[in-house]
């Protein structure tokens, strides 16, 4: 059981590589430097691959990038898939990766909870 695992996640990093590497060197015509790939994850039957992403820009380069992927998908898919060598290539889907998001959101409620502190803190002393 333990070996499946080690499997597909060897496979999870090889196809990481890949797409990113696709998406840099091999799509022509598209603007996706903007475009990181942060994560990969593949079901244990190497069918199907969800390729997390993020973009640098606002709303507006998220949209257009978000549809440029869907639209690179098939031939991001199969170059990778040739890559890889293997006889079940993953369908890939790709989705946004928010969590760098959240844990900007999440930083700013800390650092304005340590802000209240330190103020309710200061004004209790000069009291």
């Amino acid at each position: 059981m333990a070996k499946s695992f080690a499997r597909t996640d060897r496979i999870r990093q090889q196809l990481l590589r890949y797409i990113a590497e696709v998406l840099r060197h091999s799509i022509k015509g598209y603007d996706l430097s903007a475009v990181t790939i942060t994560d990969v994850q593949i079901s244990r039957d190497c069918k199907y691959g969800t390729a997390y992403y993020t973009v640098l820009g606002d709303d507006e380069q998220r949209q257009r990038s978000a549809e440029i992927l869907d639209h690179v998908r098939p031939i991001v898919q199969a170059e990778a898939g040739r890559r890889l060598g293997i006889r079940v290539i993953p369908q890939l889907q790709f989705e946004f990766d928010n969590s760098m998001e959240r844990g900007m959101r999440l930083g700013e409620l800390f650092s304005k909870i340590e802000a209240e502190r330190e103020n309710g803190q200061t004004d209790t002393q000069t009291d």
